[in-house]
């Protein structure tokens, strides 16, 4: 196994650390994983420091200062080693608790160990799809990528401009018109123990006319890493994509995403997001329904525990005639955890007989967690269908009680309870495999993380 991966940087978010990043893969060349350019690093990292030189009141119940950010013991890094591709096992021959990295059938994959691309000697993708490092991409297929990356998500997001500043990984999924894939992609960023990095990945993802394609991205590993990427979708008319987020990092882990999709006519994008692991998540997801019959499917969910801190933001914009929008968030904590969901559909003048729905759930399992839920609808016409809701409560004693005349001991009927409120999300995923997959998971983290609670 070769290797070619830049001298390790000490990572500070600010100039210096940049122009030594440059450096560093100006020195590696093709082999590194840049691919932005300098100018435009150096203009995002602009945006990123007037956002922490700006003062701001800490909000109530609020563990972490955005602005003020810890980057101690970080690395940043970048390039490439060669691996044997991995044997791709069923979900079937996977024991229950491991939840592997490669659990489901795919047509192909893409690993990357922190910010390095561990790059296969054989692919076993399908050969009409291009899925392959960025910085490949944008030297490679320079017009597929160029007209997508940094175009989707909002650059004035200041950790879409630091993800853009320090990128240094990422990929290009490209599907091409009328391609039908029957298995998913599968993106993976996996770390182990030992020195901690800064990973800045970006992805491109492009669905030509009437292609459909399911995109996993996964976050494993066991180490306390910081992950602050972007997602960029761009769909064709009447493409169909499924992007599945299963993220599992380490419970020391910062993960910080902004992931984005616009929609051509009649084209339907789903995003089904599924938060385990990290101390601190920090997970947006948008969708603008450019044309009209353009759609959008959400769900997505965050269970937080300990001294856990996530914070979901959903932002749908109709800007066509007959656009529709359904999103589904069930958000749950528990010992010290806090979280936040901030859900806003936008209907435009323009977008008339659009129909659109938000309902955030929020479960509260111990005295000392905490959650924050925030619907809003900003409607600039009146013939549109809207409705949005939120709730947040605990346990219900008389259900309880109920569910225990059965013979059901208190702390399995809780249980019980607590993995069902979250099936309204689980069950909007695109494939019994995946869905699956994620109760198993979740079933290990109530177990986990509520027992002590439970069982008081």
């Amino acid at each position: 196994m070769s290797a070619s991966i830049t001298d390790p940087i000490a990572f500070t978010p600010n100039r210096a650390t940049l122009e030594a990043a440059l450096d560093e893969l100006d020195a590696i060349g093709t082999s590194g994983g840049g691919a932005v350019e300098p100018e435009r690093r150096r203009r995002a990292l602009a945006t990123y420091e007037r956002f922490t030189s700006e003062p701001i009141a800490k909000a109530r119940g609020r563990r972490h200062d955005y602005r003020n950010l810890a980057y101690d013991d970080l690395i940043w890094t970048s390039g490439r080693t060669r691996m044997s591709a991995p044997r791709k096992p069923a979900m079937a021959e996977a024991p229950a608790s491991d939840a592997p990295a490669l659990a489901v059938e795919n047509a192909g994959g893409l690993v990357h160990a922190g910010s390095i691309y561990l790059q296969a000697t054989a692919n076993n993708a399908d050969p009409r799809v291009t899925l392959m490092s960025l910085a490949d991409a944008k030297r490679d297929r320079a017009a597929r990528v160029v007209p997508v990356l940094g175009r989707i998500a909002p650059a004035d997001d200041p950790f879409v401009a630091l993800a853009t500043a320090f990128q240094n990984c990422g990929a290009l999924v490209d599907i091409p018109e009328g391609v039908v894939l029957d298995a998913p992609l599968q993106l993976i960023f996996t770390s182990k123990p030992g020195e901690t990095h800064a990973v800045f990945p970006q992805i491109v993802v492009r669905l030509g006319a009437g292609a459909r394609a399911t995109i996993v991205e996964r976050h494993v590993g066991t180490s306390e890493t910081f992950v602050c990427g972007t997602v960029e979708v761009e769909l064709a008319e009447r493409a169909t994509c499924a992007y599945v987020v299963a993220q599992q990092a380490d419970d020391g882990a910062r993960i910080f995403f902004r992931r984005s999709a616009v929609c051509a006519e009649r084209s339907h994008m789903s995003w089904h997001a599924a938060e385990f692991g990290g101390a601190l998540v920090r997970s947006r997801i948008d969708a603008d329904l450019a044309e009209e019959h353009a759609s959008v499917a959400i769900d997505a969910f965050f269970f937080a525990r300990g001294f856990d801190h996530a914070d979901l933001g959903v932002v749908v914009e109709h800007g066509a005639e007959h656009t529709t929008s359904r999103t589904v968030i069930r958000s749950a904590a528990t010992d010290r955890g806090f979280g936040e969901v901030n859900g806003t559909i936008r209907i435009a003048e323009e977008a008339r007989r659009a129909d659109a729905s938000l309902r955030s759930d929020a479960l509260v399992l111990s005295r000392d967690a905490h959650v924050d839920a925030t619907p809003a609808l900003e409607i600039a016409t009146n013939d549109v269908t809207a409705y949005h809701a939120a709730t947040i409560g605990s346990l219900d004693d008389e259900t309880l009680f109920y569910i225990q005349q059965r013979g059901i001991a208190r702390g399995t009927a809780q249980r019980m309870i607590a993995l069902a409120f979250f099936e309204p999300a689980i069950a909007g995923f695109p494939s019994d495999a995946l869905r699956d997959e994620v109760r198993t998971v979740l079933d290990a983290a109530i177990d986990e993380g509520v027992a002590a609670t439970f069982d008081q």
